[in-house]
């Protein structure tokens, strides 16, 4: 069992290395990000994750590509696909890659609004360990601080904070969640770099 996560964790890290190395000739939009969940219920815990993201559209501003991986100590997923942008502020994804699971096939399905001051995301994930979720409503209250709502498979339901520094592409953010399904009170830090 043991060869088979190190061998799914490989495959993994070689497809991020593929979609990276062919997205970096024409990326239009890379972000490197770090997040920690802490349980603030039962244990406080220190989990860090790593996300990377990157879309590119070559010759046809309605219709690229993207490419999603993350890593913890104990989960690796990595998928790709396609963008289609019907209008300016709206984007759809569909892709497909790996998880570390003994059924290792991984599908998503985003939908991104991004129009004036407001964004909303739905990604959805479905795969051999199950359905997950990530949706954020976010509206720029005031100039590069974004207050809305998160709803996070196993994070939790709660209010979201992001501030964008000025000079730098980071961001910074933090939520208080209540997660219904294990009845915790969690705790997310997310920081991201922009490429």
């Amino acid at each position: 069992m043991r060869r088979t996560g190190v061998v799914h964790k490989a495959i993994i890290a070689i497809v991020i290395l593929n979609m990276i190395c062919f997205l970096s000739h024409s990326q239009n939009f890379t972000f490197f990000e770090v997040e920690n969940l802490s349980n603030l219920s039962k244990e406080n815990y220190f989990r860090p994750q790593i996300n990377v993201y990157a879309e590119s559209f070559k010759s046809n501003p309605k219709l690229g590509l993207y490419f999603f991986a993350l890593a913890n100590e104990n989960w690796g997923q990595a998928y790709g696909g396609i963008i289609v942008k019907p209008l300016s502020w709206l984007s759809i994804k569909l892709g497909a890659g790996l998880e570390v699971n003994s059924n290792p096939y991984r599908f998503n399905i985003t939908m991104l609004v991004m129009k004036n001051r407001f964004y909303f995301i739905q990604i959805y994930e479905y795969g051999g360990s199950g359905f997950w979720y990530h949706i954020v409503a976010n509206y720029e209250v005031c100039d590069r601080n974004y207050l809305g709502v998160i709803a996070k498979r196993y994070y939790g339901l709660g209010i979201d904070y992001e501030y964008k520094l000025k000079n730098i592409p980071l961001k910074f953010g933090f939520s208080p969640l209540y997660d219904f399904e294990d009845d915790n009170f969690k705790f997310l830090l997310v920081g991201r770099y922009n490429l």
